[in-house]
């Protein structure tokens, strides 16, 4: 295992993270009570991100 893993875990925990607290961030907060559409966005483009990095990280 590399550090990738190790990152991609540290993603992980950081999406679940989001999905509890009810935001995300890119360059700004995005809240998922104001802005769902775009939430539910980042949230799985940085979910799908963090599975690629865990993957890659096995080797």
């Amino acid at each position: 295992m590399s550090i990738w893993f190790y990152i991609g875990i540290g993603l992980i925990l950081w999406v679940l993270y989001d999905l509890y607290y009810g935001v995300t961030w890119t360059h700004r907060p995005i809240y998922r009570q104001y802005e769902p559409n775009a939430y539910w966005l980042v949230t799985v483009i940085w979910f799908v991100v963090a599975i690629s990095t865990t993957i890659v990280g096995l080797g």
